[in-house]
């Protein structure tokens, strides 16, 4: 497992302003450390794993723009594409003529009708918007967060968290809101929109979730219908619409994006978590769901017969709709099919691959048994989206005409093993309060078929202090200066970190003295008109385009730099006000680098906007000290313009997530380290297409894999000596 290492210090205004991004391109379902960062993915310049913004028109089909959008932003995220742009209308077409089309489809539809679309036979699925080409994509794995309680406000902030979690994790997400094109002018302004969720009749349009920021100010919402006019919390979504990209009242007039407050009422959020090839897991599809899923019903197991045909015929696989919490077992004809089924941890529908493929003849007769406190029992939607189809449920089949691992290359497949599938995580306590100075043990379980590891890899995000930490054994320390109103902590499945938990902690101020002044309270520097930290001057900053209107550095200028130490928010005022801690941060060479609490270093950030080659060394001395130079930080050197060649230290053992993320010119990087223990999500993604990447012989498979799984599946990795 791999362990952060806690700062000394904030870093200097520059780290502490620089505009976060998505960060990922392997996908993993779990809460990452960067999900519960203030803002993410909020540079209008750069949305990240967002498509073009296109233009639903005068129809009610925002549901299948909104869900190709969510596709095409996981088919991005997982680098299973470099570009993509699927058929809207392709959809639409499909669900609503043919044999099995939707008779209400016109009055508008939902996200469900888009998963039966990705998940029908050979014939159906996604499809490219330039010929109508049939992709070889199936969607084998969704998420359906459902709704929250509109009265709670606990289960609302849990609601807006998962969202995050998916947007992270999976690119983007879908999520239903009321929201009117006629109104579009009274209700936002400069591209921000808020209905209150008191006053909202529902939802009625659909939209693609990118990014949010948490310090977004009510005061840049106004609606000109409702009462209250404007949120009582600051904090909204970025949302990309299907209203065409020059719908003036988005951001800028131009852009198609919103911001949508946090205090609008959500509905129906999901997102894809898993696609798979069509070719490598099945030759035919049986099934009777073709319009997907219509609601869950009681009982405690469900059936379905197939008459094969063809011939004898491999099962695969299967798939149905779960329910998180629901523990599932599956049988073929009569036979328990082990390795198959477990306990979900999500709602969604779910694709099961069988470690061993089952020959069949004449009939395949398939039962699920569930054990749910909820229903559980999915029914198979009518042609009347507002009705169940008979007695069909949810249960399909899929099965290969032939089977070897030779010919299914991609397939997990051990003959006579016993699989020990991952399919979620349970947390306990979800929601807490701890005191500063104090600790509180969570425990996690893995749940799953077999007998899944329980090792858990524990994290946390949104700590202020860096003395703020978990253990190993998940023991969460709060420490006494920790300044964040709420934390969270994420339980990750070590066997299969695309599963896991999050829990939010409140912080319970214990009136104790910061440790480093003996100083109380908080800063009264002030605060942006979009509500984040002031930095001593007497600017702020548009939400809209994130640059500053008068005296502050750009947050979005990759370039822009300054040598000197920060305060604890990232200013540079010396209000004797403001709360200040001890910062050892040097810029040595033109490379800021901050120093660890163990004593080694780590490099932050290249300040040399034109240098073309660049070296981090073994070593630096800050202030007068020297200190081995471990780790390069997140997008340290994000972006640069001109630097071509890059030589990395011995002594570094950790590349972190988008390090050299979109640096165009970079052919030539040479890693001296034979230590380097991770290379973080998007690393090397967006060099030059020629790039080699040099490192020692000794670790050339190791660091070749590091670097594929790192999202760069191209680029050559050779060894040098």
């Amino acid at each position: 497992m791999r362990r952060r290492k806690k700062l000394l210090c904030l870093l200097c205004a520059l780290a502490v302003l620089l505009p976060s991004s998505v960060s990922g391109a392997l996908i993993q379902t779990r809460a990452d450390t960067s999900a519960l960062a203030a803002s993410y993915n909020t540079n209008l310049n750069y949305i990240a794993y967002a498509t073009e913004v296109e233009d639903q028109a005068q129809s009610s089909y925002c549901w299948a723009y909104m869900a190709d959008a969510v596709l095409e932003s996981y088919l991005l995220k997982s680098s299973a594409v470099s570009q993509v742009d699927l058929s809207e209308w392709d959809m639409i077409n499909q669900l609503a003529s043919g044999s099995y089309a939707f008779s209400d489809l016109y009055t508008g539809g939902s996200y469900r009708q888009a998963v039966a679309y990705w998940t029908r036979g050979s014939l159906y699925g996604p499809r490219r918007e330039s010929d109508s080409g049939l992709t070889d994509y199936y969607v084998s794995e969704t998420v359906d967060l459902g709704r929250y309680q509109r009265e709670n406000e606990q289960s609302k902030r849990n609601y807006i968290q998962n969202i995050k979690n998916l947007v992270v994790s999976c690119g983007s997400a879908g999520v239903s809101v009321y929201f009117t094109a006629q109104d579009r002018a009274l209700t936002t302004r400069d591209g921000a929109y808020y209905y209150p969720q008191e006053a909202s009749p529902g939802v009625n349009h659909g939209v693609t979730v990118v990014g949010w920021d948490d310090n977004f100010a009510p005061q840049w919402f106004y609606n000109g219908l409702t009462t209250p006019r404007q949120p009582q919390n600051k904090g909204a979504f970025l949302v990309k619409n299907s209203w065409g990209k020059y719908d003036t009242s988005s951001i800028g007039g131009n852009t198609g994006y919103y911001w949508i407050s946090y205090d609008n009422y959500f509905q129906d959020a999901f997102a894809v978590t898993r696609v798979t090839e069509r070719s490598k897991l099945y030759d035919r599809i049986y099934e009777t769901d073709y319009r997907g899923l219509y609601d869950y019903a009681p009982g405690n197991s469900f059936s379905q017969s197939y008459q094969l045909y063809g011939g004898s015929q491999w099962l695969t696989g299967l798939a149905t709709y779960v329910r998180a919490g629901a523990n599932y077992r599956f049988f073929l004809n009569g036979q328990e099919l082990s390795g198959c089924g477990g306990t979900m941890a999500q709602s969604g529908y779910h694709t099961f691959q069988l470690s061993n493929p089952v020959l069949v003849t004449g009939t395949l007769e398939l039962r699920a048994e569930v054990i749910s406190s909820e229903d559980a029992v999915p029914l198979a939607c009518s042609a009347n989206s507002h009705e169940a189809d008979g007695g069909n449920v949810c249960l399909k089949a899929f099965t290969k005409s032939q089977w070897s691992n030779t010919t299914n290359p991609g397939w997990s497949w051990n003959p006579g093993s016993t699989v020990s599938g991952v399919t979620g995580v349970t947390m306990t306590p979800q929601d807490c309060s701890v005191m500063q100075g104090t600790s509180r043990v969570f425990t996690a379980k893995v749940l799953g078929s077999g007998l899944p590891s329980q090792r858990i890899n524990w994290q946390i995000s949104g700590a202020s202090s860096p003395y703020t930490r978990i253990s190993e054994n998940g023991v969460l320390y709060v420490a006494a200066d920790e300044g964040s109103a709420a934390i969270y902590v994420y339980a990750n499945a070590y066997a299969d970190s695309a599963h896991s938990a999050a829990a939010r902690v409140e912080i319970l101020k214990s009136g104790s003295q910061d440790p480093g002044t003996g100083n109380s309270g908080s800063s009264s520097n002030g605060t942006n008109i979009n509500g984040t930290p002031g930095t001593g001057t007497s600017g702020s900053q548009n939400p809209v385009t994130g640059t500053p209107i008068t005296g502050t550095p750009s947050e979005n200028d990759p370039d822009a730099s300054t040598d000197a130490p920060s305060n604890i928010n990232g200013s540079k005022g010396d209000d004797p006000n403001e709360i200040h801690t001890t910062v050892r941060v040097g810029t040595v060479d033109k490379g800021v680098y901050s120093i660890w609490e163990d004593g080694t270093a780590q490099y932050t950030k290249c300040v040399a906007p034109n240098r073309v080659s660049v070296s981090i060394p073994a070593s630096v001395k800050v202030g007068g000290e020297k200190y081995e130079v471990t780790v390069l930080d997140q997008g340290c050197m994000r972006g640069h313009k001109k630097a071509a060649a890059v030589t990395i230290g011995v002594n570094v053992a950790q590349i972190e997530e988008e390090a050299f993320y979109n640096c165009k010119k970079l052919k030539k990087v040479k890693i001296k380290s034979e230590q380097i223990e991770y290379i973080g999500e998007d690393a090397f993604r967006g060099i030059a297409a020629n790039a080699v990447i040099y490192v020692p012989r000794s670790c050339l498979e190791d660091y070749r894999l590091m670097v594929r799984e790192s999202g760069n599946s191209k680029v050559r990795v050779k060894a040098y000596n």
